[in-house]
Formats: C-alpha cells, sequence, structure tokens
C-alpha cells in the first residue's frame, strides 16, 4: 500500500488526467461545461469518491467542470464529511446546496445563460453519456492499482468464508458472513449470491434463502470500494461431490479457461458463446447455453451488457470482465482485466484448490472445488 501522500498524488493526477478528458468532450459537443449526477460517472471523475448513508437520488453530490476547474456539487449535510474523507487536497472548489432548499436551484443557477451538458436528461440540455462510456470502461492506471487490491480481498473474503462455512448452515448464513469479511475490508457488498446443491440448476440469478447445505455450496460475491466492482465465485463440497456435480463443475472450469483464451483488445463474446455450444452439445448440458450469458463488463459499473442492438461490443486493453460459465447446477466465476497481449486474472485462487487448464496455449489457473472433510 503506498503512503498517504502517494496515493493523494496519485489520485490528483487521475482526476487531471480526466478533467483533461472532460475538456475534450466539451470542445467537440461545443458546451461549456458538464454536470456529473450518476454515481458512476462521480466515481470515476473523483477518482473514488462514494456517498454513504440513506440518500435519496436528488440528494447525491455530483461533479461540476469547465474543463479548466472543477466542483464538487453536494448538500450542506455532506459537504465535511466529502471535503474531510473524500476529497481533501484533490483540487475541488464547492457549489454547495442547503438539504432544505434542494438541489434543483443550484443546478438552475449553474447552467442558466451556459451551454451545458450532462448525464441526466434536463431540457435542451445535450446527454454526454455516450460519450464517457467507453472512458469509463477503460481503467487508468491508478484505478487499475486499486482494482487489483480490491479483486484480491474480494476473492479472498469469498475463499474464506468458504473454509469455514458448516454442513447444515443455511444459505443467509452464508451471505452473512461472507458480507461480514466484506465490510470487514471497507468492501460493500453489492450483491451476494449462495446456493446449495442442486439450485443453481434452476435459478441462474439464484440469490440466497434459508435452504441448508447439504453437499455443495457455491458463494459468489460482487464487492464495491472507491467506485469500483470485482465479482468472485468459489465452490466447497462436503466430502466427494456428486458425480453429475463433478460433471458439470469439470465443463464450467474448460468453459472459464476457453473464456480466458478469447480475452484479447478487439475481443469478443461472439466466439466464446460459440464455444460453450461446442463444448456443452451431448452433455446433459447442451442446452445451458441459452439460460445465461458467458460473461459481462465490470469496472465502474456492477454489470454491463458485451452485447448491443448491432452486435456484440469489442473489448478494450485495461477494460474488466467478469467470465460466469454456468452448467447446471456449476458455476465457475471470476474477473479479469484485458491487457494489450491478453488477459490478468484479478480475483486468481489464493488459499484455493485450482486446475491449470491450457487451451489455445493459453494456460489458466482456474479455481476447482474445495472438497472438505467437515
Amino acid at each position: 500500500m503506498s503512503a498517504p501522500d502517494e496515493l493523494i498524488a496519485a489520485r490528483r493526477a487521475d482526476i487531471e488526467a480526466k478533467q483533461e478528458l472532460a475538456a475534450g468532450l466539451l470542445a467537440e459537443m461545443e458546451c461549456e461545461a458538464v454536470i456529473l449526477l450518476m454515481p458512476a460517472h462521480v466515481a470515476w471523475f473523483t477518482a473514488g469518491l462514494s456517498a454513504r448513508g440513506l440518500i435519496a437520488d436528488s440528494e447525491r453530490p455530483g461533479v461540476f467542470t469547465n474543463g479548466r476547474q472543477r466542483w464538487l456539487l453536494c448538500s450542506n449535510v455532506d459537504t465535511q464529511r466529502l471535503f474531510d474523507e473524500e476529497l481533501d487536497q484533490l483540487g475541488f472548489q464547492l457549489k454547495e446546496w442547503t438539504w432544505d432548499a434542494g438541489r434543483s436551484d443550484l443546478l438552475f443557477n449553474i447552467t442558466a445563460g451556459r451551454t451545458v451538458a450532462a448525464d441526466r436528461p434536463f431540457p435542451n440540455v445535450p446527454m454526454v453519456n455516450d460519450r464517457l462510456r467507453p472512458l469509463l470502461r477503460v481503467l487508468s492506471p491508478c484505478e487499475q492499482q486499486q482494482y487489483r487490491e480490491l479483486a484480491l480481498a474480494v476473492a479472498h473474503a469469498v475463499e474464506a468464508t468458504g473454509r469455514t462455512i458448516l454442513r447444515g448452515d443455511p444459505e443467509d448464513e452464508v451471505a452473512g458472513q461472507l458480507a461480514h469479511r466484506l465490510l470487514h475490508r471497507g468492501i460493500e457488498p453489492a450483491a451476494l449470491s449462495v446456493v446449495a446443491d442442486a439450485r443453481g440448476a434452476k435459478f441462474r440469478r439464484a440469490g440466497f434463502t434459508t435452504a441448508p447445505v447439504a453437499h455443495t455450496c457455491t458463494i459468489q460475491a460482487t464487492g464495491q470500494r472507491d467506485g469500483l466492482f470485482v465479482t468472485a465465485a468459489r465452490t466447497v463440497s462436503f466430502g466427494p461431490p456428486p458425480d453429475s456435480f463433478r460433471a458439470a463443475f469439470d465443463l464450467a472450469v474448460n468453459l472459464s479457461a476457453i473464456s480466458r483464451s478469447y480475452t484479447a483488445p478487439q475481443a469478443t463474446l461472439a466466439p466464446v458463446a460459440e464455444a460453450t455450444g461446442v463444448v456443452l452439445a451431448g452433455t446433459p448440458f447442451e442446452f445451458d447455453e441459452r439460460l445465461s450469458q458467458p460473461g459481462y463488463g465490470t469496472g465502474r459499473f456492477a454489470a454491463e451488457e458485451l452485447r448491443r442492438a448491432s452486435g456484440y461490443e469489442t473489448l478494450a486493453a485495461g477494460q474488466a470482465v467478469v467470465w460466469q460459465p454456468r452448467v447446471g447446477p456449476a458455476a465457475c466465476v471470476d474477473t479479469v482485466l484485458v491487457t494489450a497481449t491478453g488477459h490478468e486474472p484479478v480475483t486468481p485462487p489464493t488459499e484455493w484448490p485450482f486446475k491449470r487448464v491450457t487451451v489455445r496455449g493459453v494456460a489458466c489457473d482456474v479455481p476447482d472445488l474445495l472438497v472438505r472433510v467437515s
């Protein structure tokens, strides 16, 4: 972990770079300034600002920049904490509204007489979202370092939970243990899934229930910190797994390696989807490819479709992707960063068994089942 002064310097440099990107967008759009209100956009521009507490959407902080200077937009309720804990020494000025007056008057005052863009719909104000999206998809070097640290912490919390749960624990109890571990590391649980035994064969987005764990348990977490999201899953078996589960899990492991082997700049989901159909053909799971997508984008969003009406999107170096092959009751879910030459697994197994699978010349260490005797 870097020293505090180094962290501040790195964040400030990252913010300055993003302000330059915003200046370029404003020039293209022939606008004087832009207002950012979406939490993902605010976290991106500020290199990690997070609002806390129960906040209505109309009370969330925002950012205003003309490409040369930058201002925090926030309620007087939040000003002190945001500057003390989130933005100290990062070069932000302040435009504040009082809680009883509300945000709308402030937004009116800073847009009156100006040509302003925004990421929320306002009358006669151009939207900047589509232009921002490719900028958010690619994590900056500063963000990538934050991301690696977050990813290891998420994977550690999932693995620690898998090593300590007991046979017979209900899914919601396991989810509680997982949430505790995440929060203990300053990570907000954005989504948790705990799937006992064969429930995952019926529900691809299973969440968690009161069902007890009898033989197998797949534990998955999406954690958020500094406006960045990471997802990882691990599967525990109490005693040797049922043959059908082992077969499904081995197929998921192979598909995970195949997905990673196709991870590179300019690649799409298309070959992964096609390979999934080929691998599952002739197995009891040959139609499972229709039940869920093989992967999705992540990073500044918990999950983003990599498919659009016109087809599949191409991947970009610096983008984060979750690969999630699901076969019958089994799943292998991990997050990778797209690199210039392929991929970097950011949630690798650390204290967990794994299989080394080589596909298309790419060797991948994919988390295996943890078989426990108790």
